[in-house]
């Protein structure tokens, strides 16, 4: 880990260093010099990460284009972007050992929550997704690279489960016979999102592709959205995924677990308050279509979280990590139920959007 450190100005000075956070993927560690400085030390996991050096060329890129606009903007940078520390070779990244390694400044008076707590802070969760965007509307998306290919791509998604159905490699198909026929019933609308890019009619730009909440930083004296964290899986794509992920997640009364599946609702008041803080910053920029698919977009990427948990489970528990056997299963059966609770209030939320917009537009 030394030979890490020696890789940074601050390393000589570096007196403790401890795991840090709850991430599944990366692993991460807080590290605290000297003179009290803190920042974040993270192993890339290059497993779910297949091309690193893409993953921190975007990261940089989109970092540096925020930083300008904040600062055009005569507004703080420091607490509005994640700042990357260089290596003493300047780059983004540190390489030792086929490791990558990368560091940020830790952002202090600031921290991230697992669950919505209120209204208000699912608000602030909409800003922040809807302030990113606004802040990378003239990106030049052509200098972005595609990290994982086709990964909200739900169109090969399912072509990718209907061939794991068929090849049935653990005998599993039979016993989720309604979670097949559900998925099936539900063909026709998997495009909905990826038609309109391929048409232009709704627009290819920056996403962040994990719009969860605790990747959004909170500040503690204000309760007011910070930043966006966890810039790993920003790409090409639409707006409409980051949307849809947020409502999946963080609008949804039940964990993504759940077994009993009657407390599985869609929550309108915290769908209404991320849609508020999220239109607030985006209804001037957002096209026609893309507005007309966010109530849309909540159902494709849950419908496509679903699928991605059952195609897994019936492979055999390759990809997400499992504590107990039919632990995919449970989440599939959760995110379906939500996607059917989305599909009966369908125009509720519709309205909910118009709403919204009405105001906005006064």
């Amino acid at each position: 880990m030394q030979k890490v450190l020696d890789m940074y100005e601050f390393g000589r000075r570096a007196v403790k260093m401890v795991p840090f956070g709850n991430g599944h993927i990366n692993k991460t560690y807080m590290v605290i010099t000297n003179n009290d400085e803190k920042y974040i030390l993270q192993k890339i996991n290059t497993t779910v990460f297949k091309k690193p050096r893409e993953v921190m060329s975007n990261i940089e890129l989109v970092t540096n284009y925020i930083r300008e606009v904040v600062t055009q903007q005569n507004n703080d940078p420091t607490r509005a972007v994640l700042e990357i520390i260089p290596a003493v070779n300047a780059k983004s990244y540190v390489h030792i050992d086929d490791m990558y390694w990368r560091c940020y400044r830790f952002v202090t008076g600031a921290k991230t929550y697992e669950i919505v707590e209120n209204p208000e802070l699912f608000f602030e969760v909409g800003k922040a997704v809807g302030t990113f965007q606004k802040q990378l509307m003239d990106f030049p998306i052509e200098k972005l690279s595609i990290t994982i290919p086709n990964f909200h791509n739900t169109p090969a998604r399912f072509h990718r489960f209907k061939e794991v159905v068929n090849e049935d490699p653990k005998r599993r198909a039979l016993e989720v016979f309604n979670e097949i026929k559900f998925l099936y019933n539900r063909e026709e609308y998997v495009n909905n999102i990826t038609k309109h890019l391929e048409t232009r009619e709704i627009k290819t730009r920056v996403t962040h592709n994990d719009t969860k909440l605790n990747n959004i930083m909170i500040d503690e004296r204000s309760n007011e959205a910070i930043c966006v964290i966890d810039l790993d899986t920003v790409m090409p794509g639409s707006v409409l995924y980051d949307f849809g992920d947020a409502i999946r997640v963080g609008a949804s009364t039940a964990l993504e677990d759940e077994k009993d599946l009657s407390k599985v609702k869609i929550n309108h008041v915290l769908f209404e308050a991320f849609s508020q803080g999220f239109l607030e910053k985006t209804h001037d920029i957002l096209t026609e279509k893309e507005i007309e698919n966010l109530v849309e977009s909540a159902r494709i990427i849950t419908l496509e979280c679903g699928m991605r948990f059952l195609t897994d489970y019936l492979e055999g528990d390759n990809y997400f990590s499992i504590h107990y056997e039919t632990h995919n299963l449970d989440r599939a059966r959760t995110q379906f139920k939500l996607v059917e609770e989305i599909e009966n209030d369908y125009e509720d939320l519709e309205e909910i959007i118009q709403n919204i917009l009405k105001d906005l537009r006064k």
